[in-house]
This record gives C-alpha cells, sequence and structure tokens, in this order.
C-alpha cells in the first residue's frame, strides 16, 4: 500500500527521488556531459534501488484519505478540539491554587505549621511535573486520547482521596497522584495541536494553550477564597472533582484521535479485515516495543535526553520554570502583601490575582500579530524555528519590568493598584514567553514534541512546587521591597539567552540529534 503522504509527528525514511531530467547536450559539450551521463545514470539507479525498498506491504496514507481524520477535519472541529482540551488544562492546573485559601484550615485542623501546609501546592506541583516523564511518551506509542482519558479518569479518582480522605497524609498523596495523572494534559496538549494544525495555522492554538496552565491557577485564589468564606474547606475540591468530571465528558465527546501513526494503525487493522492480507503492516507496528512495563521503564529515557544533550531544551525549560515558579510565589506572596501593606481582606486578597489574569489575556490577544509576522517571514522564503522567538524576546524584557513595578509600587501610602498593574505587565510578559517557547518546540521538535514538553514540564514544575515553600520567610526577611526586587533581578539575568538563541539557534539545532529540521 505505497502513499504519497509520510505522517507527520513520526520518524521515517524518506525518500527523496532525484531530477532525472537529462540536461540538454547545447549547454554540456565533450567531456563535461559524459561526466553528467554518468552522474545522472548513477542517480536513476540509486532511485530504482530506493523504490526496490519500499515495502508493498506497508500502510500508509494517501492523499485526502478518509482514514486521515486530521486532514479532513474542519476548523470548527479543530477549534472545538482546542476549546476542549484548553478547558480541561486550566482545570487540571487550577486545582494546585485552590490550596491556597483552604491551607489555613487544614493546617489547623492537622496541627501542622506554615512549610507542610504549602506542601499541598508542592506535591501537586512534583506529580504535574513526573507525570509527563513517563506518559507523554506512552501518547507517542498509544495515541493521545487514551491518555488524555486514562489520565482524567485517574485524576478524579485521587481527587476523591483528597476530598474525602481523613487524615493528612491522605490528603497529600491524592495531591500528588492527581497532579501525575492530571499531568498529561500540560504536555501532550501540544502534540494534538502539532497533529492538526500546519504552521501557518498553529500560533493561536498554542498561544491560548500557552495561557491555560496560567488562567487556572489566577483563577483558583479567588475561587477559593470565595468558597472558604462560606463553605466548609473541603468544598473547594468537592467542585474541583465535579469540573474534572465535566473535563472528562467533553474529551470524550469532542477530541478525536489525532496521533498519525495510531490512526494508520487502525487503518491497517481495517485493510487486514477487509482483504484477508495479514502482510499489511504500518511502521507503528513493525517496531519492536516490548511488553507494556517495558514501555513504562523506558519511557523516561527520551526527556531525560533531550533535557541532557539539548542545551536549548535545557535552559529554555530553566527559563520557564523560572517565569511560572514566580506566579506559584504569587500565592503565597501576594496575600502576604496586600494583608500586610494594603489591609486587604481574603475575598480582596484574591481578587488581587486578576491584574495577572488580565495580562495573561492581553498575551493571548498579541498571538495572531507574532503569527502574521512569522507568515509573512515564510513568504518570503523558509522560515526557521528561531522565528518563533520574537514573543519570547519581548517577553524577557516585559517580565522583569513587571517585578520590578511590583516591588516598588508595594507601598502603603501608595494606591493598591500598583502591584495589580505590575502584575499585569507580568502576565503579558508570561503568556509571551510561555508561546515562543511552545511555538519553538512545536517547530523545531515537531516528532518529539510530546517528550520534549515532558521536559519542560518536569522542570518547571519542581521549580513552581519549591518556590512556594520559601515564599514567606524571603519576603518576611528581605522586605516586600527587596523580595520582589531579586525576583525581578533574576529575570534581568535571563535577558540574554532568547537574544542568543535567536542569533546562533539554527547552529545549536544541528548539533541535537532530536531537532525536527535543521537543514
Amino acid at each position: 500500500m505505497s502513499t504519497q503522504i509520510q505522517p507527520s509527528g513520526y520518524e521515517a525514511d524518506t525518500f527523496n527521488e532525484p531530477d532525472l531530467e537529462a540536461q540538454s547536450s547545447d549547454t554540456l559539450h565533450g567531456p563535461q556531459n559524459e561526466e553528467c551521463d554518468q552522474e545522472t545514470e548513477s542517480r536513476e539507479s540509486n532511485a530504482v534501488d530506493e523504490k526496490k525498498d519500499i515495502d508493498p506491504n506497508e500502510v500508509m496514507f494517501e492523499v485526502n484519505d478518509p482514514d486521515n481524520t486530521n486532514s479532513n477535519m474542519s476548523l470548527v472541529k479543530k477549534w472545538s478540539v482546542v476549546a476542549v482540551l484548553c478547558f480541561a488544562t486550566a482545570i487540571i492546573t487550577m486545582l494546585s491554587s485552590v490550596w491556597s485559601y483552604s491551607e489555613p484550615s487544614i493546617s489547623h485542623k492537622y496541627h501542622v505549621g506554615r512549610v507542610v501546609g504549602t506542601l499541598g501546592i508542592t506535591l501537586i506541583m512534583v506529580g504535574l511535573g513526573i507525570g509527563p516523564m513517563l506518559l507523554s511518551p506512552l501518547s507517542e506509542r498509544y495515541g493521545r486520547k487514551p491518555m488524555y482519558i486514562l489520565g482524567l479518569i485517574l485524576s478524579c479518582a485521587f481527587q476523591f482521596l483528597t476530598a474525602f480522605a481523613d487524615n493528612l497524609g491522605g490528603i497529600l498523596f491524592g495531591r500528588f497522584m492527581s497532579g501525575f495523572f492530571g499531568s498529561v494534559f500540560v504536555s501532550v496538549v501540544n502534540g494534538t495541536f502539532t497533529d492538526i494544525f500546519n504552521k501557518s495555522e498553529i500560533a493561536p492554538a498554542i498561544a491560548i494553550f500557552g495561557v491555560s496552565p496560567f488562567v487556572g491557577p489566577s483563577i483558583g485564589p479567588l475561587f477559593s477564597a470565595g468558597i472558604n468564606k462560606y463553605l466548609n474547606w473541603r468544598w473547594p475540591f468537592y467542585i474541583m472533582l465535579m469540573l474534572h468530571g465535566v473535563s472528562l465528558i467533553l474529551v470524550i465527546l469532542f477530541v478525536p484521535e489525532t496521533y498519525e501513526p495510531v490512526l494508520l494503525l487502525k487503518k491497517a487493522r481495517k485493510l487486514r479485515k477487509e482483504t484477508g492480507n495479514d502482510s499489511l503492516r504500518c511502521a507503528l507496528e513493525k517496531e519492536d516495543h516490548g511488553s507494556l512495563w517495558m514501555t513504562i521503564l523506558k519511557a523516561p529515557k527520551r526527556p531525560f535526553l533531550l533535557l541532557l544533550r539539548d542545551p536549548m531544551i535545557l535552559i529554555l525549560c530553566i527559563y520557564t520554570g523560572l517565569v511560572l515558579a514566580i506566579i506559584y510565589l504569587f500565592f503565597v506572596a501576594f496575600p502576604y502583601i496586600f494583608k500586610t501593606v494594603f489591609k486587604f481582606d481574603n475575598i480582596s486578597q484574591g481578587l488581587s490575582f486578576l491584574g495577572l489574569l488580565i495580562g495573561l489575556s492581553i498575551g493571548a490577544c498579541a498571538a495572531p500579530s507574532f503569527q502574521n509576522h512569522y507568515n509573512r517571514i515564510e513568504a518570503k522564503g523558509k522560515a526557521e524555528p528561531e522565528d518563533r522567538l520574537y514573543a519570547l524576546i519581548l517577553a524577557s524584557f516585559l517580565l522583569p519590568i513587571g517585578m520590578f513595578i511590583i516591588a516598588w509600587t508595594s507601598f502603603s501610602y501608595l494606591h493598591w493598584i500598583g502591584p495589580i498593574i505590575g502584575s499585569t505587565v507580568y502576565g503579558v510578559g508570561c503568556s509571551l514567553a510561555f508561546t515562543g517557547v511552545i511555538g519553538y518546540i512545536a517547530d523545531a521538535y515537531k516528532l518529539y514534541s510530546a517528550s520534549a514538553m515532558a521536559c519542560n514540564s518536569l522542570v518547571r514544575s519542581f521549580m513552581a512546587g519549591g518556590f512556594p515553600l520559601f515564599a514567606l520567610q524571603m519576603y518576611e526577611k528581605l522586605g516586600v521591597n527587596w523580595a520582589s526586587s531579586l525576583l525581578a533581578f533574576l529575570l534581568v539575568v535571563m535577558i540574554p539567552f532568547p537574544l542568543l538563541f535567536f542569533k546562533y539557534g539554527k547552529s545549536i539545532r544541528a548539533k541535537s540529534p532530536y531537532a525536527w529540521n535543521v537543514e
């Protein structure tokens, strides 16, 4: 079963047949013409050999193949997939921050200190970081949709433990496992978008997805503060369990399988049944995957190798980790700042996160502009993945500016809107940073996009889980102004990296064994 289309997102040999048309003898004379004839004959011979190597029983997609749901998916269907997956991602990550205003009641009930109480945030972030190392590579064997469904079902199951357990150990274990299984959305969604969108269409979807992991945590504190004021501390977890159930139903109904090697597997099974030819196989079936347990044990190998052997991935992971870690530090810092400096109550403290949410939304709205700029570059010639980094370059300046505004407007004699404006600027920078990084990974590491996002999720989640543990102590000892300034200075140190990657990224990628295209 030959084909004209090789599935994107899956590694295979591609046969680029050379142009065998003989050049005109009017322009070639003597020895030059003989050399050309010999070269042409050699190239014809190689092309014939290559054709002989093609397995006639290998199942692949034809042009406009009805079994390729990606090529037949309407724009409305594509954006319904985007909406459902981004909603589920926001709900998964929102679970991390609803702990913030339940924590005082939990700490009081179980007689633990503030650091132990903060583990409710730390452990779910550790789960969100570790999970993709195992779950993302599995999506490259079994498909995207099964991992979404499995992840949500198990995440819901462990949320029952958080919501109903009578001891702190059970509650914290439930938090960790909910994050672990929910993490499939943090890393695999990017792969789904690269499956269904081409390079000229993908930026808006990536921008919305880039904001989704922050929208949930930004809403979470307000959601938690409001519920805890009028209801029991367990109610935020009851409601989150219901929202996860809604997400599961939406994924089952509206998200199709999009991973093309798995779609080819389904086509191969159908053709074997229809034709009776048991020799028909797709590329995925030809690989020796071993047992499920061996697959699980080997799953973290590729993400770890990406992290250790690709310097751009490592630095981008650290950069996005710092950006996200500061947002999770806000969950401790903002209540402290607005309570001690501006005397806000709990509901007002929750409302202080709206500036961050507004900034994230503004950043997402800017995505089409960067996509249009990328399309203009591509129209003039071949666009490179580094052309996705313009958003990150702008973000590298906005992020420290936002933190400096927060630092030096946090005085009781100034209006409380100052730090909120700073958080809005930071939110814009955060959105643009992740738009640039995720877009870059989608272009440069398309084949291994899920594994590359697993690396990113690991580093940023561990950093985000660690920062809240020392946030309160840092703000108490350094003071609001200098603690925020310290974070701003860390972001200033990171400014050169996007510029260096933009200039030298192509040559760095050329040395990577995992880059999609370094030509």
